[in-house]
């Protein structure tokens, strides 16, 4: 069922969506109280045509509507799609009877991609809501995306974590801030599907347009690896920023990146057990995320004892963390990241518990746990939003809009010395480009971005995931 909710004058309005489009197959929405006899849709489908078209009428009053809005032309109209409704023939919705196996799914949209809902303990941050002031849309439903090789070769799997920014506190970490700012928002709060950069199965020039990719999508603010519900709070930050509608709304946080995460990969698991080589990867908070459960991953595909080729791919986003004010696992302790399986050898969780392990500590403890794997680092010598993250933690929503950051040498050198760490335990590639630009792989030309020591990322990632796994040398690329 449909609805459209209008917050203004009784209109018709008709809209066109393109079947198995990006925009259609993403979860809109999920509004559960909207039913209302005053809303009375008039459908009408096109089943032959690539485009469905959908009458609807509006008569009488409606009260703003939770969740996944869309603003159609200038006119304050949402559209909210059930999750039911979501599934179209690029979809599937796990369940008792449906594992969503691989070899059965579905035809993949436009895209070459299939949506997963796993259901479950899954769900992003904050339930469904929408504020039209502000542009603060958020939605419960999580979803994973899947682009399969045509020729079903399961040989080559990557997993690859999406970014979205995290709080760090619990005057970061509520609802009503994040719906005041609105489209700064400190986090993504709706999963979203992607199909750019190296998710573009129609670059012919993309490295993994004949793998197997599993994204998963980030909606939590807590590096996926949190496990904690946050009760409603607000702070004397709230009352100043104005947008008062967001406030008093009661609404907890799912700090749920954890559940979601082991849901994806244990479906991912499940379809791909024995790649020859895999890969997980990710941008941004995803590359975090990346880095966190790489030898949990690692643990869950046995890649050591099976010879499997084991790669990490960390797209903008290093440790660089204000240490002096609080070690980077008190971040990873609030999240209640520490309580979780993540494969940390045992010293290293009670330091993690106990809030003083640095983030270069944490990741070498991991990587200690996966010797064989090759890691490919891609940051630019002065990140800005790297650096504004440093600056959020060090001083919390109070240096909001932190305009004064880290400086860029400090911040060049201090990622440079987390690197050299990380190298004596395995082998690290660095592609380091001179700009202040975060997240390289999510754009078309991600390709022909160029290293300080002229070195092209498109090359540069080609040979890294071609090259024979070995650790006998740490190439150091673009340093």
């Amino acid at each position: 069922m449909i609805f459209v909710v209008v917050h203004s004058k009784p209109i018709s309005s008709k809209i066109g969506f393109r079947k198995d489009s990006v925009e259609q197959r993403q979860q809109l929405a999920v509004c559960s109280n909207v039913v209302d006899s005053s809303v009375k849709p008039e459908l009408a489908e096109k089943s032959q045509s690539p485009i469905v078209d959908v009458h609807l009428t509006y008569m009488g009053s409606v009260e703003h509507c939770i969740t996944g809005s869309m603003l159609i032309s200038k006119l304050a109209v949402t559209v909210l799609t059930l999750p039911a409704l979501v599934a179209s023939a690029a979809d599937c919705k796990l369940g008792p009877s449906e594992k969503c196996a691989i070899d059965s799914l579905p035809t993949p949209g436009d895209d070459g991609s299939i949506l997963v809902y796993p259901g479950g303990s899954t769900r992003c941050a904050f339930d469904d809501y929408s504020d039209n002031t502000t542009t603060f849309e958020s939605s419960s439903t999580y979803f994973f995306q899947v682009f399969p090789n045509q020729k079903q070769d399961k040989s080559k799997v990557l997993l690859y974590f999406q970014g979205g920014g995290a709080c760090v506190d619990k005057d970061t970490c509520n609802f009503a801030l994040q719906c005041q700012l609105g489209a700064n928002s400190l986090i993504t709060t709706t999963a979203k599907v992607d199909n750019s950069g190296i998710m573009d199965r129609g670059a012919v020039d993309n490295p993994f347009k004949d793998w197997n990719v599993v994204f998963l999508p980030y909606c939590t603010g807590d590096l996926f690896v949190g496990n904690t519900q946050l009760e409603a709070s607000e702070s004397a930050y709230n009352q100043a920023l104005g947008n008062k509608q967001c406030l008093g709304q009661n609404r907890s946080m799912h700090l749920n990146g954890y559940n979601n995460a082991k849901a994806v990969l244990d479906w991912a698991l499940e379809n791909f057990p024995d790649p020859k080589q895999l890969a997980i990867g990710g941008y941004s908070a995803g590359s975090l995320g990346a880095q966190l459960w790489s030898a949990k991953v690692a643990d869950m595909w046995k890649v050591e004892q099976k010879s499997t080729k084991f790669q990490v791919l960390a797209d903008s986003y290093v440790g660089v963390f204000p240490e002096h004010k609080a070690a980077a696992s008190s971040l990873v302790n609030f999240y209640g990241g520490c309580d979780v399986d993540l494969h940390f050898p045992e010293s290293m969780a009670a330091e993690c518990k106990a809030g003083t392990a640095t983030a270069t500590a944490l990741v070498d403890a991991l990587i200690k746990e996966t010797p064989k794997s090759e890691w490919l680092f891609i940051d630019s010598t002065a990140d800005r939003t790297q650096r504004k993250f440093y600056e959020l933690v060090r001083l919390g929503i109070a240096g909001y809009p932190f305009t004064t950051l880290l400086d860029a040498g400090e911040f060049f050198g201090n990622l440079t010395q987390i690197l050299d760490s990380h190298a004596q335990l395995t082998n690290v590639t660095r592609f380091n480009i001179d700009s202040e630009q975060h997240v390289w792989l999510k754009s078309a030309e991600y390709a022909t971005a160029t290293s300080v020591d002229g070195a092209v990322l498109g090359n540069v990632l080609s040979e890294w995931l071609g090259a024979p796994s070995t650790n006998a040398s740490n190439p150091q690329v673009g340093q």
